[in-house]
């Protein structure tokens, strides 16, 4: 049993009848929103399965841009200014890129792009923090070596050792007699 039907069941026993809006991007990959507003949850539909849809500015069939600021909700939905400069390298980019069918590319690339620039940010941050890191322990290092003093073991000083003994309420056995006579010097 997939998602759909179990969703569909919950609905039916509450009562509850939600229709989702759908659209597509300009590349042809289909979105789903219960409505296309600032907001609200946005989906990509792939072979049945609603993904939420990842950080970005897409472009929509009817012209508009979707933004979306965090992943899987509207930000906001605006006109769109195509300007030539903006054209020309997507032709380019869509000339020079394997022919496939629309339905099986498109998703998988805004995925694979999106993944590739998470990939490489998280590599600059981490880059950034182990520099940090190599700093901190520099000036570590070197507060160390400054409040350091020599330690000397002195094999001559002895500890008096001191005994304790607990008092016993009940009575002493031939066991606790032997022991004591044992263990006392």
């Amino acid at each position: 049993m997939n998602h759909k039907e179990q969703l569909s069941k919950i609905k039916a026993i509450f009562g509850i009848q939600v229709a989702l809006e759908s659209m597509k991007l300009d590349n042809g990959v289909e979105i789903e929103a219960e409505v296309f507003e600032a907001g609200n949850d946005v989906f990509i539909v792939q072979d049945g399965e609603k993904i939420a849809m990842p950080i970005g500015e897409y472009a929509l069939e009817d012209g508009k841009v979707l933004v979306v600021a965090e992943e899987g909700i509207i930000a906001e939905i605006k006109e769109a200014a195509p300007s030539e400069e903006e054209a020309a390298p997507a032709e380019e980019e869509l000339a020079e890129a394997p022919e496939l069918s629309n339905e099986e590319t498109k998703p998988k690339k805004v995925v694979e792009s999106i993944s590739k620039e998470l990939f490489f940010s998280t590599i600059e941050e981490l880059k950034a923090e182990i520099a940090e890191i190599k700093l901190s322990k520099i000036e570590v290092k070197e507060e160390v070596e400054l409040s350091t003093e020599k330690v000397v073991h002195n094999p001559e000083v002895k500890k008096e050792k001191t005994e304790i003994k607990f008092s016993q309420k009940r009575p002493r056995s031939t066991k606790d007699i032997v022991f004591d006579k044992l263990f006392k010097n």
